[in-house]
């Protein structure tokens, strides 16, 4: 073996070792933050009237507007309150189609705690570094370390922990953007790529605390046959027909397949509780993917982005509706 090839296979080796070890230790966070809560949970946790009923009253405007929509992104990632720059254009567009939702677009994801990678963590400096640095190698990091927590919040055991934390950081935010339990107006969890399934975990939680119509609206969402399903009043998902991603996920979640008809996602189909949107020639990210403002197929004239957009503001319209002519509560 020449010194090139045992050189390659020693970068070989610590790759693989460091991506197993990765995924072995991806639920530990979770653990940790279950252990720690649980010991000594925060005031909100015991304190739903008094600590919510001020984060309520911070923004009482948003009363006048008729929807949310709850953005939880991609895993891409390193911090809730930056986003790529095709995802923070994106969002700029969104709230300018859409004057009359409240748009929550702060919420990181991948992690129980809600602590960006960027935070308090062991490994900050490093993150920052690899922000700041988006070059190939440091971008699949991130997306790597970020889909390894998708994984836990989809298995059965570390999910339930996992979501628990989510919810909580995703009640605080829809309350204190003037969202109360017994609010009508209805809320739209729009989650892109691996922000599906974690939206997914969360909403038996959501739909126990707030009386609202909740939708999942997938952006080339990775899914798996989840029990939240059962929690949610719809699951739009929208798909581009190059989406290799979304592809994959329906794949590797095999309850999703045909042949597991009592599976939630099969049952829910049935019901005609899922739909799909299809998007032709629109890929998952980056040049030619959902969030592209440059290029457009051919014959539509509009680019990949705008039909994203109108695609979403069809749901959000939707689901508006769906409560005005609903009942008077939208739950029992």
């Amino acid at each position: 073996m020449s010194d090139l090839q045992q050189l390659l296979f020693g970068i070989v080796l610590v790759a693989g070792v460091t991506l197993f070890v990765a995924l072995v230790t991806a639920p530990f966070e979770a653990m940790t933050w279950w252990s720690r809560w649980t010991t000594d949970p925060p005031e909100d946790a015991d304190d739903k009237g008094g600590s919510s009923r001020h984060l309520h009253n911070e923004k009482p405007t948003a009363a006048e507007k008729k929807a949310v929509v709850f953005f939880v992104t991609g895993i891409g990632t390193i911090t809730g309150e930056r986003h790529p720059q095709l995802e923070q254009y994106f969002l700029e567009e969104l709230k300018k189609r859409l004057p009359y939702a409240t748009i929550i677009d702060d919420f990181f994801p991948y992690s129980p705690a809600g602590i960006p990678l960027t935070g308090q963590r062991t490994f900050a400096r490093f993150w920052r570094y690899s922000g700041r640095h988006r070059a190939f190698v440091t971008q699949n990091l991130i997306r790597l370390r970020n889909m390894f927590q998708v994984l836990v919040a989809a298995d059965g055991r570390y999910g339930p922990i996992y979501s628990a934390g989510s919810f909580r950081i995703m009640r605080e935010k829809l309350m204190q953007n003037g969202h109360a339990p017994q609010s009508r107006q209805p809320v739209i969890l729009l989650g892109y790529s691996g922000g599906a399934e974690i939206s997914l975990g969360a909403a038996p939680f959501l739909h126990g605390e707030f009386r609202s119509r909740l939708t999942l609206l997938s952006l080339g969402g990775v899914l798996s046959s989840h029990p939240g399903i059962e929690s949610l009043d719809r699951i739009v998902h929208i798909q581009g027909s190059v989406d290799k991603v979304a592809k994959l996920g329906g794949f590797f979640f095999i309850h999703r397949w045909p042949i597991f008809g009592k599976s939630h996602w099969n049952q829910a189909r049935k019901r005609g509780m899922i739909s799909t949107i299809r998007l032709k020639g629109i890929a998952h990210n980056g040049p030619g993917g959902y969030l592209d403002a440059e290029n457009s197929q051919e014959g539509t004239g509009r680019s990949n982005l705008d039909q994203t957009l109108t695609a979403i503001l069809d749901v959000v319209d939707q689901e508006i509706e769906a409560v005005n002519t609903g009942p008077a509560t939208a739950r029992p």
